[in-house]
């Protein structure tokens, strides 16, 4: 029987899928922050699991400083690009809107990746430190009900931070109530089953809910942290309303 041939491909049975430039720059994008995800994943948990022994400091910075470079290259490529389209007067308005979209996640995520890199080395510098005790972070937000509040701090040990560190925290509150100046301690404010107790080698979140009482304007949330036993410091900290 005789063999036949199959017909070859030829250019004419090339079919070219055009790729738009939004397209290529939105995989760019989650690529990116798929990324920077993953890494702020792994410096959570590293830090977990950091409490029962040392971690690798140097290389965990490195890594996010290159995370950093990575972040602050992409973020320049996409102000070039609106640079370019803005020139463009053929380039719709939503194309342009999408761009700065695209800026200000890539600025957001540097940003965090910033602050990730300075919490870091803070808690895991050795050496000393003239405070070991430190509020690294103090935030409040609406919670769910009238006049409900959730406050979140981070306590931190710096520099030596070979032992634990334990105490409590204070929270009150400063306002005005019928005109007058007053300040609220926190057993007043917070829900019952609130532990503002810590016991920390590197770091510790302290979170829960507060509620101001009807007539009182608060002007400021102010925190004290006081650790005792061997390493005794004492740190205050105020956070506008």
């Amino acid at each position: 029987m005789a063999r036949r041939d199959r017909p070859r491909a030829g250019v004419d049975d090339v079919v070219l899928v055009p790729v738009s430039p939004s397209r290529r720059r939105r995989r760019r994008v989650g690529l990116l922050v798929t990324t920077v995800l993953a890494v702020l994943v792994a410096f959570g948990g590293g830090f977990w699991l950091g409490q029962g022994g040392a971690l690798d400091t140097g290389r965990r910075i490195q890594d996010l400083r290159a995370e950093l470079r990575e972040t602050r290259d992409n973020l320049g490529a996409a102000r070039q690009d609106l640079a370019r389209y803005r020139a463009d007067s053929e380039v719709s308005d939503q194309a342009g809107e999408q761009l700065r979209q695209e800026i200000r996640a890539l600025r957001d995520q540097s940003a965090e990746l910033e602050e990730a890199v300075a919490f870091y080395k803070n808690v895991m510098s050795p050496g000393a430190a003239d405070q070991p005790l430190q509020v690294q972070k103090l935030e409040v937000a609406p919670a769910d009900g009238e006049r409900r509040f959730r406050y979140r701090l981070i306590l931190v040990q710096a520099g030596d931070n070979r032992g634990y560190l334990s105490g409590r925290v204070d929270l009150a509150l400063k306002g005005l109530r019928g005109g007058e100046p007053e300040t609220l301690e926190g057993g007043e404010l917070l829900e019952d089953g609130a532990d503002l107790g810590f016991r920390f080698r590197y770091f510790q979140e302290l979170s829960g809910i507060l509620t101001v009482p009807e007539g009182f304007e608060v002007s400021s949330l102010e925190v004290t942290a006081r650790s005792t036993g061997g390493r005794r410091a004492e740190v205050s900290r105020s956070l506008p309303w």
